[in-house]
């Protein structure tokens, strides 16, 4: 039985709100995180989860 690959999954998280999801992209997780800072002014940030 071949190994499965997991895709990579990244998680955006804002450190003065409730706002949390998670991306299957970098890019979408970063664009998420951008369009809410510039929003909001909010600390926000994305990482990969392994």
């Amino acid at each position: 039985m071949a190994p499965r690959k997991r895709p990579r999954l990244y998680h955006a998280v804002c450190r003065e709100c409730a706002l949390e999801r998670v991306f299957d992209s970098e890019d979408a997780a970063d664009a998420f995180v951008a369009r809410h800072v510039e929003e909001t002014t909010h600390t926000a940030l994305a990482e990969r989860v392994d």
